[in-house]
């Protein structure tokens, strides 16, 4: 039996959540996507954990976020699938009553960082770099990421971010907002478990009630803005240019845009 790509462990009051592909960065292929839907449903019935901890396997990446060699053998209408599918598990991820603290422990680009923006708390290692790369590639991020990067760091910000689809290292992510702390990376895990503790030993009715209402601020109109990044993202996939930036990336030159 293959090594499930998302690993779900429970020790008292915390969960950690991992993604378990190092050999591939954690890219977010079809079997992750699974899996992630798989340890999203043990999560839900879980009534004994007070916070999760989501990283990633291996000492490079929390995240490449997609694929691009699946990606490649993906028709236009499975490629869109997949998109809605992990955006549907960040809604769940999202939607977990208790907090989650995403532990970054090196790259964390693409859906990866829709990931990351979905946790409630960004504890990132001195070594990781984040980013939403995209636009590189003629598209933009459609598993959520452009709205809750938005009312994570505010408009210009957020416009920076995606407009350009830099890497940022985590001191500068730090000071854009994109990540609330910054710690040595061989003592990621140790703050991420100290933080998860110092939260779950607080009453967990009031942690939710906390997370609900600090959410709820938020949230009134997040679906719509959902939906117009959902309309306006998918006809990117039918662009020449969206071809032409994936081709370019597989043979390592620059993309040569054409606006159609």
């Amino acid at each position: 039996m293959a090594e499930a790509q998302v690993v779900l462990a429970v020790e008292g009051h915390i969960a950690t959540l991992t993604l378990n592909r190092p050999e591939a960065m954690n890219a977010m292929g079809g079997p992750l996507a699974a899996d992630l839907e798989t340890a999203l449903d043990r999560l839900e019935a879980a009534a004994e954990v007070r916070v999760v901890i989501a990283t990633g396997a291996g000492d490079r990446a929390f995240s490449v976020g997609g694929d691009i060699k699946e990606r490649g053998a993906m028709s236009l209408e499975e490629r869109w699938a997949h998109a809605l599918r992990l955006g549907r598990s960040f809604e769940r991820l999202e939607a977990l009553p208790v907090p989650i603290i995403a532990a970054i422990n090196g790259f964390c680009f693409g859906g990866g960082m829709e990931m990351a923006t979905a946790c409630d708390i960004r504890i990132a290692s001195d070594r990781a770099e984040v980013g939403l790369l995209e636009v590189r590639l003629g598209v933009f991020p459609g598993a959520g990421g452009p709205a809750r990067l938005t009312r994570l760091i505010g408009k210009g910000r957020a416009k920076l971010v995606l407009y350009t689809g830099r890497r940022f290292p985590a001191a500068e992510a730090l000071a854009l907002g994109m990540v609330e702390r910054v710690v040595p990376h061989d003592r990621l895990m140790e703050e991420a478990r100290a933080l998860a503790m110092e939260i779950a030993a607080n009453g967990p009715l009031a942690v939710r009630a906390i997370k609900r209402l600090v959410n709820t601020c938020y949230e009134a109109d997040l679906a719509s803005a959902q939906e117009l990044a959902r309309a306006l993202r998918q006809p990117l996939d039918h662009t020449a240019d969206m071809l032409e930036g994936v081709r370019a990336f597989e043979e390592k030159r620059p993309p040569r845009y054409q606006g159609r």
